[in-house]
């Protein structure tokens, strides 16, 4: 594991805590990949940018500022030249951060392969009654899966990013995310209307209500929900975070205070939302709820070290899990200790990662088949949904 540097802001003050450098061994990657019907090559927890393994086929070794890059012409199965990856970094600059301790995870893909790109997979999440609802950004809609990869229920979103389960039991969703989009809305939908009850097509089934809560000026990106139903969005054009009221109103105030500059995924434990941001640094932001301005950083690369593209995160008791959709690595920072490792890699654009426990439901008591407890579901800006089993 790679020890992270705790940085602390107050309202624009930034210090960066000594570090201690620490020899680092680097594990070599488990070898052969795990079954994928696609043949994508899967490399259980390789080693990140940097080491002496070659990078993954179609994965990004650089980025410009900002994530995603910003270019709709680089959203093919390996053109980094449009993410202007080949001027942006040295790739000699990258530092190793290494695989996580344990046996080799074994990845595979989770229902149908949907089409490549087009079926851009933004974002994920759980409702109360263990249906998976995936954001496609490209294809309008926010679709349901059961435990065996079926499409159950579809909602009717334009251009979905974050989504997230709210206390009132719908769900919430960022509407207006994509590379077209010019501007967001806060939308919610029932997420137990209109499900037929078995698979279907997707885009069939009975329509889905879906409700504007909120309609924001410029283009938003993630969506979390707090305890109180507030929901907080980030943006790769803005520089900082939104506070959406349950009104629909906006917290201009709280906004206002939570500048923390372009940021990519959010989730939210208890008082606290995790922001992942990926400039010249990567580093994920713990952003108070009740003190926005107070936000601590912990760093994962600084200039001249090679930045991961970070994405959207999960958060457990134990640690926070990050996508990189330029690496294709998740990565498992450690609450207590601070320390980072590879869970996984060769997810190429991976774009958000949930356990996959939430198929259970509220208040079961098992996996289902198929699944081991802590397995994760990883999206993917190419379109497969990733099923990593780490036992």
């Amino acid at each position: 594991m790679l020890p992270l540097r705790p940085v602390t802001a107050r309202r624009g003050v930034v210090v960066v805590a000594p570090v201690v450098v620490c020899a680092l061994t680097v594990p070599t990657s488990h070898g052969a990949a795990g079954a994928d019907p696609l043949g994508s090559l899967v490399v259980g927890a390789a080693t990140s940018v940097g080491a002496a393994t070659a990078p993954i086929a179609g994965s990004v070794e650089a980025l410009p500022s900002g994530s995603h890059g910003g270019s709709a012409a680089a959203l093919d199965t390996g053109s980094d030249v449009g993410f202007g990856a080949a001027q942006a970094w040295d790739s000699s600059a990258g530092a190793p951060i290494g695989a996580c301790a344990g046996p080799a995870p074994r990845v595979t893909t989770f229902g149908a392969a949907p089409p490549p790109v087009l079926g851009w997979t933004e974002n994920m999440a759980f409702d109360d009654s263990g249906r998976l609802w995936v954001s496609k950004t490209f294809l309008n809609r926010v679709d349901a899966y059961d435990d065996d990869g079926n499409i159950i229920a579809t909602a009717s979103v334009r251009s979905p990013g974050g989504i997230d389960l709210g206390p009132d039991g719908r769900m919430h969703v960022a509407a207006g995310t994509g590379y077209l989009a010019q501007r967001s809305d806060v939308v919610s939908f029932d997420p137990s209307a209109g499900r037929p009850g078995e698979a279907i097509e997707a885009g069939a089934g009975a329509p889905i209500e879906v409700r504007v809560e909120a309609r924001l000026d410029n283009r938003k990106n993630g969506l979390a929900v707090d305890a109180a139903g507030n929901r907080y969005l980030t943006s790769l054009e803005d520089d900082g975070l939104t506070k959406v009221r349950p009104d629909g109103t906006v917290d201009e105030e709280w906004s206002a205070a939570a500048r923390l500059g372009v940021s990519n995924g959010i989730a939210i434990s208890g008082d606290t939302a995790y922001v992942s941001q990926s400039t010249d640094r990567t580093v994920v932001h713990a952003v108070p709820l009740d003190a926005p301005g107070e936000w601590t950083t912990t760093e994962l690369t600084a200039p001249p070290t090679m930045p991961r593209g970070l994405d959207d995160l999960a958060v457990t008791d134990e640690a926070l899990l990050v996508t990189s959709w330029s690496s294709g690595e998740v990565y498992r920072i450690d609450r207590d200790s601070g320390e980072v490792c590879v869970l996984v890699g060769g997810i190429p654009r991976a774009t958000s990662v949930v356990v996959a426990d939430g198929f259970t439901g509220s208040g079961a008591e098992s996996v289902p088949d198929g699944f081991d407890p802590g397995d994760l579901l990883v999206t993917s800006l190419h379109g497969p949904i990733r099923h990593v089993s780490l036992g």
